[in-house]
């Protein structure tokens, strides 16, 4: 068990390197390169072709069902993790700033917490609270101090679609999780992304069709791969495996890192200093981690 929720952690944080990388270059093709709704429908359809593949090509993976009884429960999950989200956070990332994006998803556990809490009747412990409280001060330190960019004002509209992103992936983090206990991680990806294709199909097949491919250079290729490869399939199947270990909570708390991973892009590409501040803010990060897999170690 101990072994297995290791596996679980690095697998989260092998998924939040992938997501804080991904605010960067997902935002350096837009809006030269792509449209937000045409970066959305490469980056679903490509993650569905290539779970629809492995299913497929893997003998013991063919025969998987889902109950029929789950389908309401993946429906919903998938509209809100795959269609919502994505539109959500593309249109408002397009809008506004990683800096920003980053400090608004930080409100993820914090979220998570309030709907397991109301949806699930979890009970919120002491230990828990104290690590999203701590990880959520250092993630405010770093946002109101440390940031190495300047964040501009004049984006409500970017930052309100961010908002409703970070709502609805932390409802999806909450309501999936009985459907990551239940069923393989391969299976659960093609029906998550199925779903999710048909649910942005009528908002972004028009601006799909109209994607210029011949224009494109090698990083513009190298982006969009990394955003189809590693920041939906490989982010998705981390985070897949790990709810099947982890609480909604636990795997929600390391979006605190995602500010911390922006900054220290942010300081390798624009020539940054490391400060006080930022050391300070990332050791709080991490000693909320502590304290919030400490409480699941204990299985409370």
């Amino acid at each position: 068990m101990v072994k297995q929720n290791f596996r679980a952690h690095i697998s989260m944080l092998a998924a939040t390197i992938l997501f804080g990388a991904n605010y960067w270059i997902a935002k350096g093709l837009m809006p030269d390169h792509l449209l937000p709704l045409q970066i959305i429908f490469l980056r679903v359809a490509g993650t569905l072709l290539i779970a629809s593949l492995i299913q497929f090509s893997i003998k013991d993976l063919r025969s998987l069902k889902i109950d029929r009884a789950d389908f309401p429960r993946l429906i919903l999950s998938s509209l809100l993790g795959i269609s919502i989200n994505q539109m959500m956070f593309f249109t408002g990332l397009n809008h506004t700033t990683p800096v920003d994006a980053a400090i608004i998803n930080s409100a993820n556990p914090i979220m998570v917490l309030l709907f397991s809490s109301w949806i699930l009747k979890e009970k919120i412990g002491t230990s828990r609270l104290g690590g999203i409280l701590l990880g959520a001060a250092g993630a405010l330190i770093l946002i109101l101090f440390g940031n190495p960019l300047p964040t501009k004002t004049g984006h409500f509209n970017g930052n309100m679609f961010i908002l409703v992103n970070t709502a609805a992936w932390s409802l999806y983090l909450v309501i999936s999780k009985p459907l990551m206990v239940k069923y393989n991680p391969f299976i659960m990806m093609k029906w998550m992304f199925l779903i999710g294709f048909i649910g942005i199909f009528p908002f972004s097949i028009r601006q799909a069709l109209l994607i210029d491919f011949a224009s494109f250079d090698s990083y513009t290729w190298f982006s969009i791969l990394y955003v189809i490869i590693g920041t939906t399939f490989m982010a998705y199947f981390f985070i897949t495996y790990s709810l099947k270990r982890l609480s909604s909570a636990v795997v929600a708390y390391y979006t605190y890192l995602q500010p911390v991973l922006v900054a220290a892009i942010g300081i390798i590409i624009f020539a940054g200093t490391i400060s006080w501040i930022k050391i300070i803010s990332g050791l709080l990060v991490f000693v909320g981690i502590y304290f919030v897999t400490k409480r699941q170690r204990s299985g409370l």
